[in-house]
Formats: C-alpha cells, structure tokens, sequence
C-alpha cells in the first residue's frame, strides 16, 4: 500500500536501508522517478530529541540542496509527511545501486577503482567546499548513475550528536577515525580517513575483509593502518596511499580531497590483476601482450598453502610454468612469496 504526501509524491517499493533510514523509490508529479529517504524517530531518542532533530531536518533541506555536483547526489526537498510522525528526503535515484554489491563480489581492479575513488573524492570536495562533512563514507553509500558516475549519498544528516547512536549498525564504527572515537569529533580529515577505508575495502571485497578482526577492536590502540593486511597482487604505492589516508594522526594524513585527487592521479593502474577471493583459494589473471598469466593459490589450512603461477597463449602455444611454492607451505610463507611474485611484474 503505498503512501501519499501533501506534495503529490507517492512511496512505492521500498529499496534499501541503511544507518539513518529507509529508502523506497518513489513517483513525484514533477520530478518522476526519484528515491525517497524515510528518517523517522528512534528507539533511543526522546521525544524532545526527536522534535528537535525533524525540525533540524526540514530547515536544513534548503541547505542540503544547494549541494548540487555531478559526484553527489541530488537533494530535490525535504518534506514532513502528512500521514505520520517522519520526515521524507526526496533525491535522484541512481538506478544501478550502490557499490556495496560490487564489494560483497569480489576486489575491484586498479583501472575502475582509480575511476570510482576519483569521482568520490570530486564529490566530497564539493560537499567540504560547501562546508559540510559527509561523516559515512563507505561502498553502501557510493550510488552509481545510469550513466556509470559514481555519486556520494547519505551526506549532511549526522551531527556528531548522534554518530555513535547509529555507529553500531552496517559496520559504520569501522569507519570511524582515531580521534572520532576517542573524541567524538568529526572534522574533513575525519571524513579522509574513512575515504582510506573505503578504498582499502574496495580493493579486498569482502571475503577478504570479513577474515580480518573487527577494526573497531583494533583502531583505539594506534597504529591500525600500519598493520593492515594485503592481498599480494596491491602494489607499495596503493598500499601507501591508503596508510597516508588512515595516519593516527589528522596532522599526518592526507588533508583533504584535493590532495586525495593528486594522490589518486599518481597511482597506477597497470598492471591491473582480476582477483576472484574466497575462503579455499585466490585467483588471478590478466592478459600480457598475446600471453594470459593465471596465479592460483590454495588455503587449505594454516600450515597448508599452495600456489602455482602459468602463461598460457591466448590462441596457440605452450603453457610456460612461471613459479610456484612447490608444495605445502605456511600462510606466511605463502604471502611472502606472493609478494614477491607479483612485484615482478610492477
């Protein structure tokens, strides 16, 4: 059943959740098609705290749509519904989702990574120009277009008020910088720091990163970037970025999303692994010249690891055997030698 607003704006299949709401697609007289964000109250809000926040809502809506960039998405209005205690944020719908599929599939290459990061960072230039902090960056809220640009979403609706209120859900704390937790702070280099996760994320999937220990254990006791783990194939230039990105220290890191851009200009983007990860093993390939270069490795255990490295001719030819770990060895053991494999090739 859907739902009518004194606007002419009808809520019609519901299509995600995320920290701070629900979001239906919707049908608007005027705009046609357009996504709507249904913030409502919360179980551990007071009354008082949530008349005071809807209020904040609907005078910020005029604000919120002057944020208006290619990399952001489109703020249309902010409505109070007429039917019941909520606020209704109509935006442009992005029709190919978030990026948060494309991170529960697999880690994202080099040339498309460079390309999503870099319009996430034109976007969340425009918002800090406009002075505004995005506060939840992260693959869930990076909405591709229908023409494949990369848009931040779900920006200008926290305040640090509320951030460790909505911290626990979808994996938000480990998104959360050094001095947000030990502060409760939010600032731009804040904002940088969960940019650096973001990619570190993208550049894993998600298996990868589900392997790890919960970050929010790790980030209080320092020295989190530093420790971080790799997948073999990501060269010492994207792994210095995102260290850079996630320094303890604001002073140290990255400062802001110019300097974001710069950094991202600078990365390579070849030689440009496929990975396919899971639990029981890792793949790569890519086409060298009028050769494919396939790497398996096979996690059998702890003590159990395996890994074999082919060229094979694209049309005719020889299948050339290029390394491998010759057997059984540790996981340690095995990462090393990955290490060392792929930093051939760099």
């Amino acid at each position: 059943m859907s739902t009518k607003l004194l606007s002419g704006l009808t809520l019609q299949s519901k299509l995600g959740a995320g920290n701070f709401g629900e979001v239906y697609e919707g049908q608007d007289p005027v705009l046609g098609k357009v996504a709507v964000k249904v913030l409502r109250k919360e179980v551990q809000e007071t009354e008082e705290k949530w008349r005071s926040r809807k209020n904040g809502l609907l005078q910020e809506g005029r604000f919120l749509r002057e944020a208006e960039h290619e990399n952001v998405v489109r703020i249309f209005q902010v409505l109070e519904s007429c039917e019941e205690d909520a606020v209704h944020m109509v935006m442009e719908h992005c029709e190919n989702g978030s990026l948060q599929g494309r991170f529960e599939e697999n880690p994202i290459g080099f040339t498309e990574l460079r390309s999503i990061l870099t319009d996430a960072a034109l976007g969340l230039q425009a918002l800090h120009c406009r002075g505004m902090l995005h506060r939840d960056i992260k693959p869930s809220n990076l909405l591709i277009s229908g023409n494949k640009r990369v848009k931040l979403a779900d920006f200008g609706l926290v305040t640090n008020d509320v951030l460790f209120g909505y911290a626990s859900l979808a994996g938000y704390t480990d998104h959360l910088a050094k001095e947000v937790l030990e502060e409760g702070i939010t600032s731009i280099k804040s904002d940088v720091w969960a940019f650096g996760m973001t990619a570190y994320r993208l550049l894993h999937g998600a298996t990868f990163y589900s392997e790890l220990p919960p970050p929010r254990t790790l980030i209080q006791s320092g020295g989190f970037a530093t420790r971080l783990p790799w997948l073999p194939h990501i060269s010492d230039k994207w792994r210095r970025f995102v260290r850079q990105s996630m320094h303890d220290d604001p002073c140290c890191r990255i400062q802001n999303a110019v300097k974001i851009l710069q950094c991202l200009e600078r990365l390579p983007i070849e030689p440009d692994w496929k990975c396919d990860y899971s639990e029981q093993q890792a793949k790569w390939s890519r086409v060298q010249k009028n050769r494919k270069i396939e790497v398996t490795w096979l996690k059998n255990s702890l003590r159990k690891h395996e890994w074999e490295a082919y060229s094979m001719p694209v049309d005719e030819g020889k299948r050339r055997r290029l390394g491998g770990s010759n057997g059984w060895i540790g996981k340690v053991e095995a990462n090393r030698q990955l290490n060392h494999f792929f930093q051939q090739y760099l």
